[in-house]
């Protein structure tokens, strides 16, 4: 059922995101300019962007009228303080990589800067006050196609499922962090323990595209992550992908977060649909309809109901050649719910499962 949320129209929400340039990268130049311009030309919230000088100037006229904050203070991710002076670590680290052949120690840094650059745009803000009730870290190149989002993440949309979040969790709002995932953990990480260090992401379980909360969760979010992430550094593991400490952090911290997974089999809004997967299974196996490229599936979660209408239509109408199924087989993309992260991490691990012992943070 798509439920329409309560109108909130004092409800401020904050999107964050930084552009630093990377001699290597995972994406071409050309993609970067496109995908920033979905983001900035079109995203009407207000948006606080971290950046180099020299790339000041182009953000700013990308975002055209709309209103945007954009900080030129670290000309490198290797500048902001849990980062600096690391740098020939990273670079050491560069050989742990499986994928060391797209990725890079600045890539590493651009990641692992986000929790820090996030509680740092709400505290500059903070201190000019210019009060935000919510933030969230959006990567820049993470609206890829077309689309009709403008009030994004709509702000009564947000209240709607950190309410959900709390019923959910039994944690209040201002202690809960908003994550998308992908996919179940491996079951094998029941047995997960903090030393082991950071989890792979080789199941795409967190995101890490987008996540954020109230300035209370942003500190701690900020002040966890860099506290393994220094942690495991020191003990040789490898830390170079954000996901991978934010895996880690989901299951040594469930009950500070809450998510939303489109794939979820026992979920009703998946009933009575037979997935057809497209030519890219990964990324549109149609689980809950015409729904866009999944990993992004958030970002339609979060709009508002006429945004949501607008994009069903226009996904609906899209031709995209299927392994199986035509169109009277296509529907209409469904809203899911929210889910704690505790019930995720149960349904793979067990209904007798619970957090592992921390002796890093013990509470």
């Amino acid at each position: 059922m798509d439920i329409v949320p309560p109108q909130t129209n004092d409800t401020k929400v904050l999107i964050v995101s930084a552009m630093f340039p990377l001699t290597k990268s995972k994406h071409s130049t050309k993609d970067y300019e496109d995908w920033l311009t979905r983001f900035l030309g079109e995203i009407t919230t207000d948006i606080y962007m971290f950046t180099t000088p020299d790339l000041a100037d182009t953000l700013r006229r990308s975002r055209g009228d709309l209103s945007i904050t954009i900080d030129t203070t670290y000309s490198s991710p290797f500048e902001i303080p849990p980062l600096r002076g690391i740098e020939e670590t990273y670079v050491r680290m560069n050989n742990m990589d499986k994928e060391k052949w797209h990725h890079s120690p600045g890539l590493y840094a651009v990641w692992n800067a986000k929790p820090y650059l996030l509680k740092t745009a709400v505290r500059n803000l903070r201190a000019k006050g210019e009060i935000y009730d919510y933030a969230f870290w959006n990567d820049a190149g993470s609206f890829r196609r077309h689309h009709r989002y403008h009030e994004w993440p709509n702000p009564g949309r947000v209240e709607q499922i950190f309410e959900e979040g709390s019923r959910l969790t039994g944690t209040q709002k201002q202690d809960l962090m908003f994550m998308p995932i992908f996919q179940l953990p491996d079951a094998k990480l029941k047995h997960w323990q903090e030393e082991m260090g950071p989890i792979a992401n080789s199941v795409q379980f967190s995101e890490g595209s987008f996540f954020g909360g109230t300035q209370e969760t942003i500190e701690w979010f900020s002040r966890v992550f860099y506290a393994y992430h220094s942690h495991y550094l020191s003990l040789g593991h490898f830390v170079g992908i954000d996901q991978d400490i934010f895996n880690s952090l989901f299951l040594l911290f469930p009950d500070r977060f809450f998510t939303v997974w489109m794939n979820d089999p026992t979920a009703p809004a998946h009933r009575g649909i037979t997935p057809s997967p497209s030519l890219v299974p990964s990324l549109e196996a149609g689980f809950l309809g015409e729904c866009g490229p999944e990993w992004f599936y958030y970002q339609f979660w979060l709009a508002d109901r006429p945004t949501r209408d607008i994009m069903r239509a226009i996904w609906i109408k899209e031709q995209r050649w299927r392994l199986s199924g035509w169109w009277e087989e296509r529907k209409l993309c469904r809203m899911t719910h929210a889910s704690s992260m505790l019930h995720i991490l149960r349904t793979s691990f067990g209904k007798d499962w619970s957090s592992p012992y921390k002796k890093l943070i013990p509470v």
